[in-house]
């Protein structure tokens, strides 16, 4: 049984919302995602605008599954996936055993992180089986900062504006 606060997507995604009250400045008003790594990666963040859950709304339209994108690291218009990561829970192969990392335990640099390791075989070392996410609440974007994106919404950099605003910027929309 679910937590009070806790709810299931029933498509691999696992949301608390319990201890804080909702304000748009402070993690406090955060939300915690634990995404099954096969989740598609932009069906997550189509999950977040739609909830009013800032962070990675700049993301929209990447392929492929939050594994995919956690591995690389992936960033667009200002945002990476790592500012939002709270945890990686894999399958180390090099000592057959589970293996849970923290967010700064990652090794996230520009497109990369720890789980592109490779075995002296040539296989990855990592098989990431989930990944958590903590995103805040809000209606409105952190800062815009980048140049290009503030272009295609039409701002001036360092303005604020709808989640749902920067997706459909993003996809093209």
């Amino acid at each position: 049984m679910d937590s009070p606060g806790s709810s299931e997507s029933g498509t691999g995604l696992r949301v608390d919302t319990t201890g804080c009250a909702v304000d748009d400045l402070v993690y406090c008003g955060a939300v915690q995602v634990a995404a099954d790594s096969a989740e598609p990666w932009d069906g997550i963040v189509e999950r977040a605008v739609t909830e009013g859950w800032l962070g990675v709304e700049a993301l929209s339209g990447l392929p492929g599954s939050i594994a995919d994108v956690t591995l690389a690291n992936a960033s667009a218009y200002g945002q990476s996936v790592s500012d939002a990561v709270v945890s990686v829970r894999t399958w180390d192969r090099s000592v057959d055993r589970q293996r849970t990392f923290a967010a700064v335990e990652c090794g996230f640099g520009p497109g990369t992180s720890r789980f592109t390791e490779r075995l002296a075989d040539g296989s990855r070392r990592y098989d990431v089986r989930e990944v958590t996410l903590l995103l805040k609440q809000g209606d409105l974007t952190a800062p815009i900062r980048d140049d290009a994106l503030a272009a295609r919404l039409g701002i001036t950099s360092g303005q604020r504006v709808p989640l749902a605003r920067v997706r459909r910027a993003v996809l093209g929309d």
